[in-house]
């Protein structure tokens, strides 16, 4: 049981919906347009939870690194139109979300999307009343696993580390949670499974966000 909790945090894709089919069409379609050869769906899912930046970093030909920032710009247009219609919520998440929020938790969203962009998806899956609080990328210096985008949160919303669990589907993200001082937990409808959640101790791993409503308390 999580005791003293005041607000829960979640990470987006991978935890509260899988947008996989989107991602993989706009960052192919991006690359396309750059004369690259379409790159796996399995290389891309293994990427997901990193900064755009870094995905196309990562495929890109050294020579065209200078257009990174330009990529991140053209995924973000083709996601505008793709992601609201190739995204779905994970199962459970809609009814945990309302759990909370009719038990006055304070709850956010801490992703490595943009989050005006993130704004907009929630609001099309008609989740964004849920959310006292959303940050994306963009809104910090450092990306997750640094703790600046867990850290934002606490002072935005005025909560203290303990007083706050983060929901992970990753390492990338429970490290970031784990430097923040807060309580973690992951969850395996993402990218990484039980065991490599587990590599950073969170304090709990769940196979679905309603297992929630059962850990967390006042």
């Amino acid at each position: 049981m999580l005791s003293g909790i005041r607000l829960i945090i979640y990470d987006l894709d991978g935890t509260l919906i899988d947008s996989t089919e989107a991602i993989i069409e706009a960052f192919n379609r991006v690359i396309g347009e750059l004369g690259e050869a379409a790159c796996p769906a399995e290389s891309i899912k293994e990427m997901i939870g990193l900064p755009l930046t870094e995905m196309f970093r990562r495929v890109l030909p050294e020579e065209k690194h200078d257009r990174l920032q330009a990529c991140w710009d053209r995924f973000i247009e083709i996601y505008a139109d793709v992601g609201p219609r190739k995204t779905r919520v994970l199962p459970g998440v809609e009814e945990t979300l309302k759990h909370f929020k009719q038990a006055g938790y304070l709850q956010s969203i801490a992703t490595t999307k943009r989050g005006d962009v993130a704004t907009r998806l929630l609001g099309a899956l008609g989740l964004r009343g849920y959310f006292d609080l959303v940050l994306g990328i963009n809104d910090v210096p450092v990306p997750k696993p640094a703790p600046d985008i867990i850290n934002l949160t606490l002072e935005r919303l005025r909560v203290k580390p303990q007083e706050a669990v983060f929901v992970e589907d990753t390492t990338i993200g429970l490290e970031a949670g784990k430097r923040a001082g807060v309580r973690t937990v992951g969850v395996t409808t993402g990218t990484h499974d039980m065991q490599k959640l587990a590599t950073l101790r969170p304090d709990c791993i769940v196979d679905g966000l309603q297992e929630l409503t059962l850990l967390v308390a006042r």
